[in-house]
Order: structure tokens, then C-alpha cells, then sequence
């Protein structure tokens, strides 16, 4: 049991190492063409920035996902994301892994698109997300996971509380997105979370008496497109709220 919740490296969780290093690349990239702290360099490849979006900039919703300004920004994402994201690939599967760290990073830029014009990039919405459908996941198989799931649950509650504390008293964290990526994922994973059934592992040699053991069941394909689609449809209709009068809400903050 210990070992299910027990972080891994990029080689049993390739989803994950693949986004660490498209994370990298895309940080070497903005390093050696003017800066990853650069403001112009960051609106130059992609950063958030709500005017834009509200132009028609609509991509700015996905591309910051991969960016990140300053080696310490990146550092923090990627040791976060080898720890919860590598953990929940193995749970949940490549695929729905994959969905949910997308969905719930666009999530997150949306609901920063909501909060405010500024520049923003990184993959903390993402992180978020993939930290909150783990969450939900030990929720759903909370009698099954025992001791070690409600321990799990406990660490993964103090972790995101003290993350939102931070986000309110400390100047430059986008709290916004990291609330939006935490709901998005937790919604997402009542969808595509796996359940764990008890099966019978095997028979003891000596005794003769069952093993009993956890299998994780897997969600069908199908709920991933189910979770991509409905997804979709729900942060179009955000970005389309929030374009309808955000002139005249800017103009207020």
C-alpha cells in the first residue's frame, strides 16, 4: 500500500517526464532569446496576457501551461510535478493523466484570464489540477486505501491549504490559477479516477490461504473523451463570459 503512494521518476512515468522536459526546452528557449524574466520575450512566445486574449489570443490559454519565468519558478513546478504527477500517472494511466494536467492548466489560465490583465505564465494550474484529482481519488477509495489513503488525503489538504495562504499574502503568485486548476482537477477526476476493487492475489504455498490484494480498475476510454469534451465546452463558455464585459471589469481593478 505504501508503495502506491510512494513518487517515481520520469522513467516509470513517462507522461510526466516528457512534460519535464518540454518544460526545460521551453525554458532554455525563452533563456536564450531575451529572458525568461523578460516581459516582452514572454508576451513574444506566448505568456497570458488578458487583453490579448480578449483580442482574439485565444492560444495564450494553452501555451504559458509550458512556460515559466525564472529558473526558481521552474525549479518549484518540476519538483512538484516529479512528486504528485509522476505518482498520479501510474494511478490514474498515461492517458487520463495526460487530460487532466491539459484541462486543468487551460483551466487555470482561464480563471486567471477572470482574476486580473497581468502577464503570467508556468504550469502551477496544472500542478494544482493534477494535485486535486488526487485528492478526489482518495476520497472516492477512502475504505479500501486504509491508514496510508487518509494519511495521503491529510498531507495533500495541508499542502494546498498552505499553498493558497502563501498565494494571498505573497505578491506575484497567481492564486487565481492555482484555485482554478485544484477545482478543474478535482471535477475532472470524478470522471476518470480509477477504483480500486480487492481481488485474490494468489495462494500462500505454505498455508494454503488467500492473499488478498488491491487491483486499480481503470475508467473506459470513452469517459476521457466524455471528460475532454464536456472540458471543452465549459472553459469556451468561461473565456466567453469573461470576454463579455471585461473592458469594463479592468477598468475597475
Amino acid at each position: 500500500m505504501r508503495d502506491r503512494f510512494a513518487a517515481s521518476g520520469p522513467a516509470s512515468a513517462p507522461v510526466t517526464g516528457a512534460l519535464l522536459a518540454i518544460n526545460v526546452a521551453f525554458w532554455l528557449l525563452l533563456e536564450f532569446t531575451g529572458g525568461s524574466q523578460n516581459s516582452e520575450n514572454l508576451y513574444r512566445w506566448g505568456a497570458k496576457f488578458g487583453p490579448a486574449i480578449y483580442n482574439g489570443d485565444w492560444w495564450r490559454l494553452i501555451v504559458p501551461v509550458f512556460m515559466h519565468i525564472g529558473l526558481l519558478h521552474l525549479a518549484a513546478n518540476s519538483v512538484g510535478l516529479l512528486i504528485f504527477g509522476s505518482m498520479v500517472e501510474r494511478i490514474f494511466g498515461k492517458v487520463q493523466y495526460l487530460a487532466i494536467y491539459l484541462i486543468t492548466g487551460v483551466a487555470g489560465n482561464v480563471a486567471s484570464y477572470w482574476a486580473g490583465p497581468t502577464l503570467g505564465a508556468g504550469g502551477s494550474g496544472a500542478l494544482f489540477g493534477v494535485v486535486g484529482a488526487f485528492a478526489i481519488y482518495l476520497l472516492l477509495n477512502r475504505r479500501l486505501l486504509g491508514r496510508y489513503g487518509r494519511q495521503a488525503f491529510t498531507s495533500v489538504v495541508f499542502i494546498v491549504l498552505i499553498n493558497v495562504v502563501i498565494g494571498m499574502t505573497v505578491t506575484g503568485i497567481d492564486n487565481a490559477a492555482h484555485i482554478g486548476g485544484l477545482v478543474a482537477g478535482a471535477a475532472t477526476a470524478l470522471l476518470l479516477a480509477p477504483r480500486e476493487r480487492v481481488y485474490v492475489a494468489m495462494t500462500d504455498p505454505v498455508f494454503g490461504a488467500p492473499r488478498l490484494s488491491l487491483r486499480t480498475i481503470q475508467k473506459p476510454g470513452f469517459r476521457v473523451a466524455l471528460a475532454v469534451l464536456l472540458a471543452s465546452l465549459i472553459l469556451y463558455l468561461a473565456v466567453r463570459w469573461v470576454s463579455s464585459d471585461y473592458l469594463s471589469r479592468i477598468d475597475g481593478l
